[in-house]
């Protein structure tokens, strides 16, 4: 298998749960050109909108759309602006900060957490997702709990104590920090196999990070995993401070490299949200940039760059949505084509 052998176009979609409106979105992506959709299933979600979730599964693959489901903010352990119930429920099974503060972030050891991640599987996998996309699986970001030094960084619980043999040391360490992403890959071995074992298929993306409190610095341990499909990463340049070209090149090469090593497919995100006109060349040196690494199944979040979220939104979302559209789409190749 190899990482160029799927070429797709996809977008992220949330923030509608009524069914109409989502059936004449879903046909407006598929009449851009756009093959696949990923929609976010919340904590939220599961608790209010289990059979709505579905009913838009259903809707999307009506038009011939790929359907992804991402677990957004679940625990707080994965990408995405949704709250967590959970953590509210169990405050016990929550991450511990190296200054000995319990956050609200689910402990990737805590078995209470994994077991409902399963359950969490399960559902998605009734509604009939196409695949399981486990987004920015992660120790939590000191910023995303409220904590202002972003250098903190977790977890000392009592769980991880256990698993590591002893109290977890308060400096990160090299051996911490192997036990930290040991920790990530064993939890996601065992969603992983969940989903496997439940007849369905994984997709991992990583965050364009080899060092520091968030990053993994062996993609090859996650790559290897038994069920994984796909690599993912999303190098989101303005996050990081980057210029687009040479950092998306940068992890697009890694990405594909480490697919290619271990016979999964490669997937590559692009932002479309918190872009204006003036970061538009910026974008399509991006997906010009990943396409040159043989990445073709290129994905945006999101849905109409996301103007509809305030948090994510620019006055030029419009203009940044239709530039998104036609650099991914063949519809939009098509397009540019007949214009030339």
């Amino acid at each position: 298998m190899s990482s160029t052998s799927i070429t797709r176009a996809g977008c992220s979609y949330f923030g509608v749960r009524i069914p109409r409106h989502v059936r004449r979105d879903m046909a407006d992506l598929a009449r851009r050109g756009y093959t696949g959709v990923l929609h976010t299933f919340s904590e939220n979600d599961l608790a209010y909108y289990r059979g709505t979730m579905a009913e838009i599964v259903a809707i999307s693959h009506d038009e011939g759309l790929f359907v992804q489901a991402s677990p957004w903010g679940l625990g707080r352990t994965f990408g995405g602006e949704a709250e967590s119930r959970w953590v509210a429920f169990h405050p016990q099974e929550c991450q511990v900060m190296d200054d000995g503060r319990r956050v609200a972030a689910a402990c990737l050891n805590s078995a209470a957490y994994r077991d409902f991640c399963k359950e969490w599987v399960d559902w998605v996998l009734e509604c009939g997702v196409d695949m399981v996309f486990w987004d920015e699986p992660a120790w939590v970001v000191a910023e995303h709990v409220g904590v202002e030094d972003a250098a903190r960084w977790t977890c000392r619980c009592e769980r991880c104590a256990e698993r590591f043999g002893r109290p977890i040391p308060a400096v990160l360490s090299p051996e911490v920090q192997a036990f930290r992403q040991a920790s990530v890959v064993d939890f996601l071995r065992e969603l992983l196999a969940r989903v496997t074992a439940r007849g369905g298929s994984s997709a991992i993306c990583l965050l364009p990070a080899t060092e520091g409190v968030v990053g993994l610095a062996d993609w090859d341990e996650v790559a290897a995993l038994p069920g994984l499909s796909v690599l993912v990463t999303d190098p989101y340049w303005k996050h990081w401070n980057e210029p687009a070209g040479p950092f998306v090149r940068r992890f697009a090469r890694l990405l594909r490299d480490t697919a290619d090593r271990h016979r999964v497919e490669a997937q590559l995100w692009v932002p479309s949200f918190g872009l204006t006109r003036e970061d538009v060349p910026e974008l399509e040196a991006a997906i010009t940039a990943a396409r040159e690494e043989g990445i073709g199944d290129l994905w945006t979040w999101g849905y109409e760059a996301c103007r509809h979220m305030t948090h994510l939104a620019t006055a030029d979302g419009e203009l940044v949505w239709e530039a998104v559209s036609r650099a991914l789409t063949a519809a939009g190749a098509s397009a540019e084509r007949g214009r030339a």
